[in-house]
């Protein structure tokens, strides 16, 4: 194994655990806030959702990683089909924690708009659902013709298209959410300073506090089209250099993402420092032993 084999695998490694411990976390805290208080948000409804869908998809890379080692490459193409679905899944409920967040936010007077903010906590269920309906109904022709190709790398490219379609769609709903926050913040700064008050108030703070997660998620988007493409020119060849730096980069996104949505999430953030603290009295309390 060559050195660069060596320690992209160990980079690989650490990501898969940091978002099996990210996502898993986050999944933890709100099924147990749900289990306590019976109800859930429709934000921790997404977080949910998010997290379980990105811990299916981590699990499942895990087992296409290792099915190289043991496995015919026409067993472990099998696996890529509910890989391509959680991934898809996992970028819906992105996309309408974005718009959730979004809509809660902006100040506009469009009667569109402001029938959503009113709407948005019980559509939000429902449009992640009709959104993984449509996905499967778009995929039913390459999973028709998946048993006609023998080899896997002709398979892959048989789901890229809608792999890469919807991809986009998310993308493009999370563009068009920041931009209208910008939109909505820089209005808003521009009315204050109308009126000689401070642009430092509490309304362009939250704009700011919702705005630089939905940033840093365009970049993670723009990284993870851009690992399709690479994949897609080599996702089967077993530990070249173009693979392995596909799979890093699709690590990044469920990896770096829970880190973000733990550190913006108040309540996570709470529950994070808590076990933190917790964790740190003990390490102080064995060293005093």
């Amino acid at each position: 194994m060559s050195p660069f084999a060596i320690i992209s695998l160990s980079i690989l490694g650490i990501l898969w655990i940091v978002a099996l411990s990210g996502n898993g976390f986050i999944f933890t805290v709100t099924v147990l806030q749900w289990l306590q208080k019976r109800k859930m948000p429709p934000c921790e409804f997404l977080l949910t959702c998010l997290s379980a869908s990105r811990l299916l998809t981590e699990f499942n890379s895990m087992a296409i990683y290792l099915s190289r080692l043991f496995y015919s490459s026409s067993k472990r193409a099998m696996l890529l089909i509910p890989w391509v679905f959680l991934n898809i899944a996992t970028l819906w409920c992105v996309s309408w924690l974005s718009i959730f967040y979004c809509v809660k936010i902006i100040n506009f007077s469009n009667s569109l708009l402001l029938w959503l903010k009113l709407r948005i906590n019980l559509l939000l269920p429902k449009l992640l659902g009709i959104s993984m309906v449509i996905f499967m109904v778009s995929s039913l022709p390459s999973i028709f013709t998946f048993f006609n190709y023998k080899e896997p790398y002709s398979m892959w490219i048989r789901f890229f298209p809608v792999q890469i379609t919807f991809t986009c769609i998310n993308f493009s709903m999370n563009i068009a959410a920041t931009l209208l926050l910008l939109i909505s913040l820089w209005r808003h700064v521009r009315n204050l300073r109308k009126n000689g008050t401070s642009v430092r108030d509490l309304n362009t703070q939250v704009h700011l506090k919702v705005m630089r997660p939905l940033l840093i998620t365009l970049l993670l988007y723009l990284l993870f089209i851009a690992s399709l493409i690479t994949m897609a020119t080599g996702f089967f060849q077993f530990q070249t250099h173009q693979s392995l730096m596909a799979e890093i980069m699709i690590s990044i996104f469920p990896s770096v993402h829970p880190i973000i949505l733990i550190w913006t999430n108040p309540k996570l953030k709470d529950v994070a420092a808590h076990i933190l603290n917790i964790r740190q009295r003990i390490g102080w309390g064995f060293w005093l032993i």
